[in-house]
């Protein structure tokens, strides 16, 4: 799972488990503000009422003929009520409770302020109601609020997080993607430092530089070596076999000596196509070929289908062309392209039983140029091309003439063409396919 994913799930995890807390404790919250906020109103309304009576006198609610009947007052929605009595009890009264009362065969609950005070001598006791069914439409209102602002508040994070958390991780997704899987050769490898202001990012960029110039360095000492070594196996190379050759003209040879001498010249042409082919690999590694030439592929498939249909006919073998699009590979290389492709058809012509056939399919798309070359023959294994896969040239438990030269030649040639290479083996046969990029315009 990705990192900026793993960020993000954990965000909306830990804000949603609090804003679940919140949610659940949301209601018992709310109603003990709302019954606290309850109790404050109906104190209020009990200065309120005092102050009225204060000011305009204990008649304006209870009659001076009449005081026992006291005064009784609730609104048309009997949400609120006041009742104000003489209070005969001697108690005192100060209290807040809950209680139902049965109004025109309505039972309503009330939270309720009892008081008593004195006024003029007199004692009376002054309840206020409110209610309970306002407090809890209140707390519906309030926590309907809360819940859709929640929701919105969780949905606003959420791409909030998820821009913040792209823009935060785009300088690390860069060196991945510019330092890391692009890069398929230490010399294709860019220097320049990720533009970011998070220091772990810088750390982790100037990390993979050092550790880049350490594998440059190492690949070009290997590089050097392979070349030089190859150039000074040339020259003994080429001594032995002018050494051979004149041994071959002396008339005293006799038939064992000449045996002798034709295997020592088997063996130095092997030795002068390994030598040869470690030096081209080399130049391909050190980008000495020049990448500024427009190759026909079409022409360059049916000239080489020309030069080795004789030896097809030979083997006894059907090579045909099932399909040729026009197709010019633009800013490339026309030896290297005709030695990648040359490469993969001589293996099929090599290893292609005798009564075989191969088949060359060169197809276009509106992103890229596919040449496919399909043999019967009896398969490349496994280990071999994991080998030439890894950049082994001395490949391990190669059979007699399978060294894999030809196969690492040929991916390595596609790797500095910028051209992609599939193998599908099996024991019914092999089918190579190069992808060459189109390029827009």
């Amino acid at each position: 799972m990705r990192l900026s994913a793993k960020l993000l799930i954990y965000n909306l995890l830990a804000k949603g488990l609090i804003l679940l807390i919140f949610i659940s404790a949301a209601p018992f919250v709310l109603k003990y503000f709302a019954v606290k906020n309850t109790d404050n109103q109906l104190r209020e309304k009990r200065d309120e009422v005092i102050s009225i009576i204060i000011e305009d006198g204990m008649e304006k609610f209870i009659s001076s003929e009449n005081p026992e009947i006291g005064f009784g007052s609730y609104n048309i929605l009997k949400e609120e009520y006041i009742l104000l009595e003489l209070w005969e009890q001697g108690l005192v009264v100060d209290t807040i409770f809950v209680e139902d009362r049965i109004l025109e065969r309505e039972t309503v609950t009330y939270r309720v302020y009892s008081n008593t005070f004195e006024y003029e001598g007199d004692t009376y006791i002054l309840e206020i109601g409110r209610s309970l069914e306002t407090i809890k439409a209140i707390e519906r209102i309030i926590y309907n609020i809360l819940i859709g602002t929640l929701i919105i508040f969780l949905a606003l994070t959420f791409f909030l997080d998820t821009a913040f958390t792209e823009k935060i991780l785009q300088p690390f997704k860069k060196i991945i993607n510019q330092k890391i899987t692009q890069i398929n050769e230490p010399q294709q490898f860019s220097y320049k430092p990720i533009k970011t202001n998070t220091e772990e990012f810088r750390l982790l960029d100037h990390a993979i530089s050092d550790m880049m110039r350490r594998i440059q360095k190492a690949f070009n000492q290997e590089r050097i070596f392979i070349s030089h070594a190859s150039h000074e196996l040339k020259t003994p190379i080429s001594v032995l076999q002018s050494k051979v050759e004149a041994l071959f003209s002396s008339e005293e040879n006799s038939d064992l000596e000449m045996e002798k001498l034709l295997d020592m010249q088997v063996t130095i042409q092997q030795m002068k196509k390994t030598v040869n082919a470690l030096l081209l690999i080399s130049k391909v590694n050190n980008a000495q070929f020049i990448k500024t030439e427009s190759v026909q592929i079409n022409q360059l498939i049916d000239e080489m289908m020309e030069e080795w249909k004789d030896y097809a006919e030979d083997k006894e073998i059907v090579l045909t062309i099932e399909r040729n699009d026009p197709f010019t590979f633009e800013s490339s290389n026309e030896s290297l392209c005709r030695m990648m492709i040359q490469n993969a058809l001589i293996n099929a012509l090599k290893y292609t039983p005798k009564g075989g056939k191969i088949s060359v399919i060169s197809t276009s798309t509106n992103s890229h140029h596919q040449v496919i070359i399909k043999d019967t023959g009896p398969g490349i294994s496994d280990d071999l091309l994991e080998q030439v896969k890894d950049g082994i040239v001395f490949l391990k438990d190669a059979e007699k003439d399978k060294s894999g030269f030809g196969l690492q030649i040929m991916f390595k040639v596609a790797l500095y063409l910028d051209v992609m290479v599939d193998i599908k083996s099996s024991t019914d046969g092999t089918a190579i396919t190069f992808t060459c990029p189109i390029q827009q315009d």
